[in-house]
């Protein structure tokens, strides 16, 4: 077991005097109840709402859950949250979250009422760190919705926590980062530092690294470039192709200005120079970065390189590109592979001129 994850179990040990004492306090409610479905509810986070059936919105970060009940999205009404614990017997094995008005049915058991936000949290997150599959990752959107919660600590040590299963994990590591800024939680400081050594951890899943990637990457604006430059200049061969796939497709131009320059260099290995070219050719592209592949076509070093710039050139169009496809077509000195690739491409086209340029090669 890594240092990322070790604690878990501290953290929730050390969480129960200032947080989990409610948290226990419902779990021997839950457990003295009949056996068979329970529920409670309690207030919701500011911007919170939903139908009180299969549909809610979890306040600023728009995520949006609806169950197979046949509900609408025709009401999103402000309201408590609550949760139905499925059991069989005592045993949990899954959590049903609801937000708006309190629409219970017979089906959904014994009723609690009313909890506070922060032990209903509190008990949440705890059996995101001990149940298994569906009921665990379940366990954290309506801890995410409770009022009055503090999560980061708890989000933190669940993120880090290799035993418990990836998917969970990335629900955890989701929700740490819109809830960075939990006033009384970790503070964003840490978050990012977390973030950036879960990236950096190759012992760690690389789909775990690559979710943690992806949420630095989309930081609303553009304060994850810079690491991402740093991860691409980086000896990290995994992690710079991804930095570089990510830095292409962006319309920053400080990351649009670094993958140009980066397709200059020479020490750019194969895969992260593929990379740089399939995203500066992509929906950010501009005729200038269309214009730089061509030239650079010549001086690339692998067949991949190259079928990724016919690629891109032919997906981008227009009668300059086009000219440019028919001339490696036609080439004598280009290997009969990429003439017929280049053929296929062009064959795409509904220029007349293309048409009869392909008919000329068919006749010779």
């Amino acid at each position: 077991m890594t240092n990322l994850s070790r604690g878990f179990g501290a953290v929730i040990l050390g969480l129960a005097t200032a947080q989990c004492l409610g948290a226990q306090s419902l779990d021997r409610r839950i457990a003295a109840a009949p056996d068979g479905p329970v529920q409670f509810h309690f207030a919701a986070r500011e911007g919170v709402c939903g139908n009180g059936k299969g549909f809610l919105r979890a306040d600023e970060s728009g995520y949006y859950t609806s169950f197979s009940d046949g509900s609408g999205r025709d009401l999103c009404a402000a309201g408590p949250v609550r949760v139905v614990a499925v059991r069989v017997g005592k045993e949990i094995v899954k959590l049903e979250t609801f937000a708006g008005p309190l629409t219970s049915g017979p089906d959904d058991g014994a009723d609690l009422g009313v909890v506070s936000g922060r032990e209903a949290a509190a008990y949440l997150l705890s059996l995101a760190g001990i149940l298994d599959g569906r009921p665990a990752r379940d366990a954290i959107l309506p801890a995410m919705l409770a009022d009055s919660a503090q999560v980061t600590t708890t989000l933190l040590a669940l993120m880090r926590d290799q035993t418990r299963p990836r998917e969970l994990r990335r629900s955890a590591l989701t929700w740490l980062s819109r809830r960075r800024d939990e006033p009384g939680g970790v503070g964003t400081g840490a978050v990012d530092r977390a973030l950036d050594q879960l990236v950096r951890d190759r012992s760690e899943s690389e789909s775990i690294r690559s979710a943690a990637l992806s949420t630095i990457s989309s930081r609303d604006r553009g304060e994850g470039v810079p690491t991402l430059i740093a991860y691409a200049n980086g000896t990290d061969g995994w992690l710079a192709r991804q930095s570089f796939a990510s830095l292409s497709r962006s319309g920053d131009p400080r990351a649009r200005q670094f993958t140009r320059a980066a397709l200059r260099r020479t020490d750019l290995s194969d895969e992260s120079r593929v990379a740089a070219i399939q995203g500066i050719g992509g929906d950010q592209a501009t005729g200038a970065d269309i214009a730089m592949l061509r030239e650079l076509y010549p001086s690339l070093n692998s067949d991949r390189e190259r079928d990724a710039v016919l690629s891109v050139v032919a997906n981008a169009g227009g009668s300059a590109n086009t000219e440019w496809l028919l001339t490696v077509a036609t080439s004598a000195t280009e290997p009969a592979q990429r003439r017929r690739r280049a053929v296929s491409l062009l064959g795409r086209s509904d220029d007349p001129r293309v048409a009869a340029a392909l008919k000329g090669l068919v006749e010779r």
